[in-house]
């Protein structure tokens, strides 16, 4: 065998046993080092210079109204639309609490045909009739709208005469749709636990969790807005952390709605939560959203020129530079166009919370805009707060599934959207690689040329550790093994991957023996962010658990309008490609793949006419849509955003065999 790092020598033994060949393959190049992480931040980069160069383009209240509604349209298209017209089909008040200021009207609303949701209305006594108002969106907690931070806030309002509506969100307070009856309990871990299952398989549909979040939050708006004591061109909206994310998110879909708005604990920056990798919850990741040019300052601006005022804390997670910046790019809009009320951000020396100094700067903020007047200091000392029992704020018995246990579910909405997509025709032959290339983005497929960085021989073997590019700011890293005793030309390949990559060599010797004994060459393949190719932990997060590395830049992916599964696909076929043009291997190439890495090869086998042997230990995407659970490990894995809106695992199953690519 010859050398390739030294034309004309010949191969020497560098090695004993394959376990030395992958401790060699597990030392690439340094240029490889963090590549997967450095390129998501370039490409957002980008995106972020293209947003700030279109709202600097906003010099009158035209192009104002034309950058909204370009940033409406693209929030509402990243998130897969509304599932209906806001609005809402009934109300029930299920008990009252009174105290001193205020009754508390706890409420089940019908949003939709039969979906339900749960909150209070906190009703001023001493007021005259019809009020300004308030809708709270609430944060992440197990206790929703009876947390005692929203209680505090809800109290503070009511106190100053304003009505205030506390809306529970999915998988919070009230609305665990999870719950497990029969045995009084709750099997998924409360607060965002529901939030990110659901996500999920909304996500391979081509709809976002969000759209939900926004619609049952618009129907509580009709509600509050359709009673007579509430005052309909006076309601104010705020929300603390993914209360925050709500009131972003509302203020992009329907700011006409809202006089006034005061997002708590989440504005900053794109630039600052990549670059501290802050942990984006799944209802925040809207696919595409940073490809559509969407940045924080895009969501003050939606308000424009209603006022807005940023609140933030100075130690919270959520950085509180990209606040001062997104705020300082909406204030010069305003100030361009002469616009009255411009942001204002008030800061509190707090961690992560809706605190006392937040919430009396949101109090202050909403008296201007709704009342039009300054907060009286006899108002600010009436105020005492007690909060209530938990029990005392219930709506469906603690639980909407015990007060009426055949609501419609999300799990419901997700079979039934899962039923209309597999009603469509089924698709094959060009159309069905077509859509597979969209899917995956193939046009960024660029595979540059191999480059070898250690070789020699172990016993039978000669190996050759390599890496390559599969797209701009992306590389690869593989080890190539064949029989020694076999002259250079090229063999037939297989091209293997499996979770861990060339970290797990020496466990597969014998799948490597059989391949190579059969006179076959073996390139077991490093995809992005496994073996040689792992980034290091952001933010001191696990790797792959809860809110873990992995899971981080899998979500600066998706909202680039990628996401790891596309990219690692698109390396599965840029290294088929790698090797015909490096004349390495002969035509006939096969892809072996293990658990969830089948998805990567069926889809690059599709692409590029090679062979596919799959090991057939994975779930089917319309598998996790329609079941109860599944483990969320390793979503950044398989989570490939519209993948079942483009075709089903069954389709590509089926043109496989039809090219008798399925081995």
């Amino acid at each position: 065998m010859r050398s390739k790092l030294y034309e004309g020598k010949n191969l020497r033994p560098g090695a004993r046993t394959l376990w030395e060949i992958q401790a060699w393959a597990l030392r690439p190049p340094v240029e490889t080092a963090t590549n997967l992480y450095i390129s998501a931040r370039d490409r957002a980069s980008a995106c972020v210079e293209s947003s700030f160069a279109a709202r600097e383009a906003i010099t009158d209240e035209h192009s104002l109204r034309a950058r909204q509604a370009a940033v409406k349209e693209a929030f509402l298209r990243c998130i897969g639309g509304l599932p209906c017209e806001p609005s809402f089909v009934s109300a029930e008040v299920t008990s009252r609490t009174e105290r001193g200021s205020f009754i508390a009207e706890n409420t089940v609303l019908e949003t939709r045909p039969g979906y339900y949701a749960t909150c209070t209305v906190y009703l001023p006594k001493g007021f005259d009739s019809p009020r300004p108002a308030v809708l709270l969106l609430i944060g992440h907690t197990d206790e929703g709208k009876a947390d005692p931070e929203y209680q505090y806030v809800s109290q503070l309002f009511v106190n100053a005469g304003f009505i205030v509506l506390a809306l529970d969100p999915f998988g919070e307070g009230e609305r665990f749709e999870h719950y497990d009856l029969p045995n009084d309990f709750q099997p998924i871990q409360g607060c965002s636990g529901e939030h990110d299952l659901m996500d999920w398989k909304f996500k391979l549909m081509g709809v976002s969790l969000a759209r939900y979040f926004v619609s049952d939050a618009l129907a509580a708006l009709k509600y509050l807005k359709s009673r007579p004591d509430v005052d309909a061109s006076r309601v104010g909206l705020t929300g603390h952390s993914g209360g925050g994310t709500q009131v972003s998110m509302l203020m992009l879909a329907a700011a006409d709605e809202f006089a006034c708005a005061a997002p708590c604990a989440y504005i900053s920056d794109t630039k600052a939560m990549i670059d501290e990798g802050v942990d984006p919850d799944n209802e925040m990741i809207w696919p595409g959203s940073l490809q559509a040019g969407i940045d924080y300052a895009d969501i003050l601006l939606s308000m424009a020129p209603r006022p807005v005022t940023v609140l933030s804390n100075r130690h919270d997670f959520f950085p509180r530079e990209g606040a001062l910046r997104a705020c300082a790019e909406a204030r010069n809009v305003w100030e361009r166009l002469d616009l009255p009320d411009p942001p204002e951000l008030v800061c509190s020396e707090s961690e992560h919370a809706y605190g006392e100094t937040l919430a009396q700067a949101a109090l202050r903020a909403f008296s201007r805009a709704l009342l039009g007047k300054e907060i009286t200091q006899e108002c600010e000392k009436r105020f005492s707060f007690e909060p209530l029992a938990r029990e005392e704020l219930f709506a469906a018995k603690g639980c909407i599934l015990k007060y009426k246990p055949h609501i419609r579910t999300l799990q419901r909405e997700a079979n039934e959207l899962l039923a209309r997509l597999r009603q469509r025709p089924r698709v094959s032959g060009n159309e069905l690689s077509d859509k597979a290339f969209r899917l995956i983005d193939g046009g960024r497929i660029r595979p540059g040329e191999i480059r070898v960085y250690k070789e020699g021989i172990c016993a039978p073997y000669a190996y050759f550790c390599i890496v390559f590019r599969s797209e701009p700011g992306i590389w690869l890293n593989a080890v190539l093994l064949r029989d020694m005793r076999l002259e250079d030309g090229p063999l037939p390949t297989n091209v293997m991957f499996w979770p861990g990559g060339v970290a797990r060599i020496a466990e597969h010797s014998n799948l490597i023996h059989k391949t190579v004994s059969g006179g076959k060459q073996a390139l077991i393949l490093d995809l992005p962010g496994e073996g040689a190719l792992l980034p290091a932990k952001l933010g001191g997060t696990d790797m792959y658990i809860s809110w873990s590395t992995m899971y981080k830049l899998n979500s600066y992916l998706i909202q680039l309008g990628d996401s790891l599964a596309a990219l690692r696909t698109r390396g599965v076929a840029a290294a088929c490609e790698a090797l015909k043009t490096s004349r390495m291997t002969s035509e006939d190439i096969c892809l072996y793949s293990e658990g969830d890495m089948d998805k990567y090869a069926m889809i690059a086998a599709l692409l590029c006419g090679v062979k596919a042997a799959l090991s057939g230990n994975c779930q089917s995407y319309e598998e996790i849509v329609a079941g109860e659970f599944h483990d969320q490990t390793h979503t950044h894995a398989w989570a490939l955003p519209g993948a079942l809106e483009a075709f089903d695992s069954e389709d590509i199953l089926c043109e496989l065999k039809r090219r008798a690519l399925l081995q």
